[in-house]
């Protein structure tokens, strides 16, 4: 089955052609015909985070070019699209157009989950199941229990803010540039993350949660106890990123204790970062397992990840009645929010 996915949960402005081919043994694999991201970086720079109403806009004005571009002459069966969770503004105009497309083709339409998109970004036909899978983003930290494609029990997240978003308010506070995760990740690497002592969140607690609200005030009073010379924007950089990160990969260990899998699938914007890749292959390696990771172009918010997922919805019969989707801005991955229609 080809699919034409749509995407615009928050602020890239996405559509992809996706196909999902089966292998012996039931394995499957995907092809990826095109993915076409148009990013809105450049227009929420200045006010340092996303808009609302600026991303809605710039979808609008974008969606249609970006939606031709990725299906040029691809003839498909079905058209999928992000529900949730997502900015509710963002979501409708997806929904709006994908249901436009589809009557207009005649073809079903399939909704998805974002994070159902970002778990399965990575995924490969050697993942076994039941599986870990690990999602972090700029709004989401989420550890959640595969047992098997389509079926999900999130087991671990974050209690205030999400990993990439207590990353891009360290880089606010040391003054780098937006978005912040990418620009700390690079002072970090010219820094000395013993230079400056942060706490590491949690660090007596055994529940199975994330939480990065105290370690930003331990910044902000550091960062406003110094003076902030390049190099120790540098050190603190790398000191704020190695606590987030232990903070993260200890209580992923905790959780592959009590869940054991050989398989972790990663995905996120904030899996692109470097040093967290490598501490993440390195865990799983010693815990007999395996990490894997999305491939170019996948971390960050796209279609192709949305026709993944859907693809495996259409294989169950998942089709959803377009009179009634509509946009699910805390749409929980474990949820089911659509009534499947023939």
């Amino acid at each position: 089955m080809i699919i034409l996915a749509i995407e615009t949960s928050c602020d890239e402005t996405c559509a992809a052609v996706v196909t999902l081919l089966r292998q012996g043994f039931g394995r499957a694999s995907v092809k990826i015909l095109s993915n076409v991201v148009y990013s809105q970086i450049d227009l929420h720079k200045e006010f340092g985070g996303v808009v609302p109403n600026i991303a809605k806009r710039a979808h609008e004005e974008k969606i249609e070019f970006v939606i031709k571009k990725a299906l040029g002459k691809e003839i498909v069966d079905a058209i999928a699209v992000t529900a949730g969770p997502g900015l509710a503004i963002a979501l409708e105009v997806g929904i709006r157009h994908a249901k436009e497309w589809a009557s207009k083709l005649d073809k079903p339409l399939i909704a998805v989950n974002h994070i159902e998109g970002h778990v399965l970004s990575g995924l490969t036909p050697e993942v076994k199941f039941p599986a870990m899978a690990l999602v972090v983003s700029g709004k989401h930290t989420d550890l959640i229990w595969v047992e098997k494609i389509g079926q999900y029990e999130i087991v671990a997240r974050t209690m205030d803010d999400a990993l990439g978003e207590a990353l891009d308010k360290a880089a606010r506070m040391l003054g780098l540039g937006y978005p912040g995760g990418a620009e700390l990740e690079k002072r970090a690497a010219l820094g000395d993350s013993k230079k400056y002592p942060l706490p590491l969140p949690m660090a007596r607690s055994k529940e199975l949660a994330f939480s990065y609200s105290g370690l930003k005030t331990a910044m902000w009073r550091l960062v406003n106890s110094l003076s902030l010379s390049e190099q120790t924007i540098n050190d603190l950089a790398a000191a704020f990123q190695n606590r987030a990160f232990q903070h993260l990969l200890r209580i992923t260990k905790l959780v592959m204790e009590k869940y054991p899998t050989q398989d972790l699938l990663v995905g996120g914007g904030v899996a692109a970062n470097a040093k967290l890749r490598e501490e993440i292959k390195r865990l799983s390696y010693e815990a007999g397992g395996n990490a894997w990771f999305p491939g170019k172009g996948m971390h960050g918010d796209n279609a192709a990840m949305i026709g993944i997922a859907a693809g495996f919805k259409a294989e169950r019969g998942e089709f959803a009645d377009p009179n009634k989707i509509d946009r699910l801005p805390r749409w929980r991955v474990d949820e089911n929010a659509f009534v499947p229609h023939p």
